[in-house]
This record gives structure tokens, sequence and C-alpha cells, in this order.
């Protein structure tokens, strides 16, 4: 803290009734920081047995803890208790985050009632303070911010906090939705982001080197910065580094012992550049490169730089001379006689102190050549036929012949610890689906509601195939099957509450798990009468996609997803491939 306050990066976001080695009250007066006082969770005397249940049986469902994060507390003694933890806050604190991603913890709805409570109480003990929730950042009305709206979950509100990360760059996406919320809420709504950036996970599918992860968070922090967000802290300073291959424990400004990694400078030389400056507009320099204007008392600046490739880049800046600042601070005075020529690449630099004419140049508008987006490949359809023979629930897979066959493959992880081939089939009573895996190590331990951590397959299932409408409705369906489980038992179980994580087994299913001599097998017929309203026929057309999760004792989560699948979204049925039921497949 001393370190980022001393470099002018004062913004924070803190959980303000946790006990820690340095509380909040500490934080927020020993330290010029402004603290993003993040409500939430509650004392465990707080926890609503009349409602939930005893909070032995509600744990050993759900988790240790997780109630926490997932229940409703008792109305009353809840506010009462908010009301003496408010009180210990120092006054000039007045930005207030409820809860956090709540769209896996609890219903839209639940998380409405719980703002109204929490919006009472602050509001009438500080009036002007700024509430908003954390929403996840879509526009879809199946998603969780039409449904949190809808239930009254921005009253009382002035502001909505998100969590873009790599979305941060999507200008467009940005101000589309500022946008909505204004339309849905009726009055203009702030944007505050309370976690962005990158990671420098050294090892693994999701490897990433600290140089890009810096190039990333600056390019990140301009963008939201040129959006008008008013505030954004990065996740997170600090970083544990237990796991190499597991992205949350490398997101650090700092390593493990405490010496500042590139993004930390690169970051403080953003903030510092650009920090109390008006956005004007881009120029337009050409596509593929940033060139984002600022002013800041009559000092006008131009911020360059790519996503990639480093590009040469010419223009006039109206001026003898500039300074030019690369991206990690250091600077150099530069004489100009005619264009300035720059290669630039994705270290973002600063040209400090061209002209102020530059502004009739620079345009907000947001043009898509800029950063053409690639064509978007042609949805995939794929065909399924009947079963060849009685199912029968044994991991032989002889029935499965004449099945559609589905490659499994994640390219950054070796074949012979994950990968493997899907099959799916049907008839009048079922869909079928086996899956057999290579993997040096069967394992999964975890909580149901978190079972797809381990050794899973998850089966996304659409009756409604459309193109549009991202987000789950009411045909929209999500299953994890498992080889094994915490349970002792293989499971086949249907996502029932996607907020809470409810996994309710699969009526009538028949389902086969277990180890085989490289890996393991799955299997199960799922009734059609889950797909309420669905009839099986020749012709019948679904949506459908697959993921497999490969977990071992030595690494987190690795997902392995179909070979000819680049970009599964398994949050957006409309991105689904298509599958066609048919009596006989074509040889």
């Amino acid at each position: 803290m001393t370190a980022t306050c001393n470099l002018g990066l004062q913004w924070t976001r803190e959980i303000f009734n946790l006990q820690k080695s340095v509380g909040i009250v500490d934080m927020s007066t020993k330290y010029p920081m402004n603290v993003i006082l993040k409500v939430e969770r509650f004392p465990k005397e707080l926890y609503d047995a009349q409602r939930y249940g005893p909070i032995e049986q509600w744990e050993a469902k759900y988790g240790k803890g997780s109630w926490t994060l997932k229940t409703l507390p008792m109305k009353q003694p809840y506010q009462d208790w908010l009301r003496q933890q408010i009180d210990q806050i120092p006054p000039q604190q007045n930005v207030y985050e409820v809860w956090n991603e709540a769209w896996d913890k609890m219903s839209p709805e639940d998380l409405a009632t719980l703002s109204n409570w929490i919006t009472e109480v602050i509001l009438t003990a500080r009036p002007d303070a700024i509430i908003g929730a954390n929403l996840y950042g879509s526009t879809s009305p199946y998603q969780f911010d039409a449904r949190f709206i809808r239930a009254g979950g921005m009253k009382g509100m002035k502001m909505v906090a998100l969590h873009p990360y790599a979305s941060s760059e999507n200008r467009e996406w940005l101000r589309g939705y500022r946008a909505w919320v204004q339309e849905q809420v009726g009055q203009p709504i702030d944007i505050y982001v309370t976690e962005f950036g990158s990671h420098s996970t050294p090892q693994g599918p999701a490897k990433r080197s600290e140089r890009e992860q810096a190039q990333r968070v600056v390019r990140q922090a301009l963008s939201l910065y040129a959006e008008d967000v008013k505030a954004f802290t990065p996740h997170w300073m600090g970083q544990t580094e237990a796991n190499p291959t597991y992205i949350e424990d490398w997101f650090g400004f700092f390593r493990f012992g405490g010496q500042p990694k590139p993004v930390l400078i690169s970051y403080a030389n953003a903030a510092a550049r650009i920090d109390a400056s008006r956005y004007v507009g881009d120029l337009w320099l050409g596509a593929g490169n940033d060139a984002m204007l600022f002013e800041k008392n009559g000092v006008y600046t131009l911020a360059l730089g790519t996503r990639g490739e480093t590009v040469p880049v010419e223009f006039d800046p109206g001026v003898s001379e500039v300074t030019i600042y690369d991206t990690v601070g250091n600077s150099r005075k530069h004489s100009i006689s005619g264009p300035l020529k720059l290669d630039v690449g994705p270290d973002v630099q600063y040209v400090v102190g061209v002209s102020p004419n530059l502004e009739k140049r620079a345009s907000k508008e947001l043009r898509p050549d800029r950063w053409p987006e690639p064509a978007k490949p042609p949805r995939m359809t794929r065909t399924a036929g009947r079963l060849a023979k009685p199912f029968a629930a044994d991991g032989k897979l002889d029935e499965f012949e004449n099945a559609l066959q589905i490659g499994m493959l994640n390219p950054k992880v070796a074949g012979d610890d994950a990968s493997g081939t899907a099959y799916v089939a049907w008839d009048d009573a079922n869909l079928y689906l086996a899956v057999q895996m290579r993997d040096n190590e069967m394992l999964n331990n975890r909580a149901r509601s978190k079972l797809y951590l381990g050794d899973s397959v998850e089966l996304f299932i659409s009756t409604e195939p459309r193109d549009d409408k991202p987000g789950y409705g009411p045909s929209d369906h999500q299953f994890v099957i498992t080889p094994t489980s915490a349970e002792g038992k293989p499971i086949a179980a249907e996502v029932t509450d996607r907020e809470a994580g409810t996994l309710t087994d699969i009526a009538g299913a028949q389902l086969y798990g277990g180890k085989e001599a490289k890996g393991w097998v799955v299997e199960v017929a799922i009734p059609w009468s889950t797909f309420k309203g669905f009839r099986p026929a020749d012709g019948a057309k679904l949506a459908m996609e697959l993921r497999v999760n490969d977990n071992d004792t030595s690494h987190e989560r690795f997902k392995i997803d179909p070979i000819n699948v680049t970009d599964l979204r398994t949050e957006d049925p409309s991105a689904w491939s298509y599958l066609l039921l048919q009596r006989q497949l074509s040889q």
C-alpha cells in the first residue's frame, strides 16, 4: 500500500467488515487512498435457518461457509449489524459495491432484495453515498443484469460495478452497456470497474509473460479512462504464486517476495501521463493501432500502441519538438522537421506536447476498421443418429458404434493426459452421451456445486436453437456428468439453479462412470422428459455443446473442447452448434 500510494495508484477495493492485518479504517485513514467498500458476507449468527434449514445441512450440500455469500440473512438483524459497520467507516469513503460476482452465487432476484436492504441502511446514514451492485455486463433479457433490474435491484443506486478484464478494451461494448443500463433504469448511471487486469501465469495452457501482462493492463486502463469509467481497480496487487498453471495466483503487480513486476511500472507511468486528463478523442493513423488523444492543463498527449505487431506510424504533431515517454517512463526530447515517424508496438508510448490543433482531427467515434473483427465462422451443424443397439450403462460403448463422434482436445495440453472422444446418439426415449478420456489421474473431490472444477463432462443442450438472446432461457440446459465424486459415486446432474450452483440428479437417467487403463469413461442416457415440451423426431433440431474438464493433483482445471470449436461460449446458447437428429447417419 505504501508503494502504490507513493506511485499515485490510490484506488483499491476491500471487504469492509473483514478482520485483516490492516483494517479498512487504518487503510483509509493512514494512507492517501480512496477505497471502494465491498458490502459482502455476514456473521454466522445472521444465517436464516428458518428459510434455508439447519446450517450444517446447508453446508453439507453447498460447501462449508458459502452461506455467507449465497443466502439472504435475516433482514432486521442484518440491517442492524450493517448500520454498526457503516458507522465505523471514515465519512470520506463513500463508494459501496454490493457483493462480488453474485451471478454464480445467488439469483438476481435475491441480489435485488439484498441490494434494497443494503441501500436503505447506507443512504439513511450517508445520503450522498455512491452505491452499485456488481453485475455481469450483459444486456440479454435472459441474463443476470436484466433480471436484477426487473426485480427492482437498482433502487437508490448511482452506479454499476463491472469486472470486464480483456473486455475492457471493447469500448463499443462498454458504451452500449452504459446506454442500456441508463435506458432500463431511467437515469444516468456511472460505471466503476472493481476488477480488471491480466496475469503472468508461467506454465500451462494460460501461460503469459510478465511483459505481456503489463501491455494488456495498460491498454485496458487507457480504454476504461477514455470511456469515462469513474474508477478502476486492478485484480490484484499481490500474488500467491502457489500454482504455476493457475491464473488466479499470478494477477499481482508485485511478486510474492515483494518485488515490483513490469506491470506496476507501466501502469504507474500510464497514470502519471494520463490521470486527471480530458479524453479528447482518437486519431486515425491507420488500422491496427490505437492513437488516443488526451489534454491536461493545456498540454496534449497522444498515447500510441498496438495489440500485437509493431507497425510504422507517421503523422504531423503540429509542433517542432515533443517529449516521448516509453512504457516504463523513460523520456527523450525529439526535434521534428517534417512528419514524426515512430515504430509503434504493444508497449504503449506517449507523445507529450503535440499541437492543440490535433483536437480538430480527433473523433470519439469508434471506427470498426481500426480493429477489424475476423469473419464469424459459420455455425457448425452436427448430426446424431439413432442408437445402434439397446443401451447398457456398463462403460463398453458397443451401442455407440454408428453414433456422432466428437474429438476432444486442448492443443496446449499433452494428449496422453487429457484428450478423448465423445459419442452422441438418440432414440424415442433418451438422448445418449458417452465420453472416453485419456487421463493420467481420475480426480473429482469437489463439492456438488463445484463438480465442474474436477474431472467431469459438461453437456449443454437447448431446445430453442436461436441466433440471438444470449444467456440461459427456460429451454436451455446444462448438465454435469462425473466418473467419480466426493460422494463415492459417479454423478449425472442438471444445473437447476445457475447462480447458487445447485445440481439436481437427472430423473430417470442411466449412468456409468469409472476408471479405465489409460483414463476414464462415462456414459449416460438422459430421458427426453427432461426437456419439457420437446419431442424427438427424425429431422428435429437442437443446439448442443460439450466440454470436458481435467483436474489432477498437479494442476487446476484444464478445459478440453471439441477439436473444431475455437471459441466455446458456454454461457451463450445462441452460439452453440446445431444438433440434428436423424434416424440413420449417412455412411
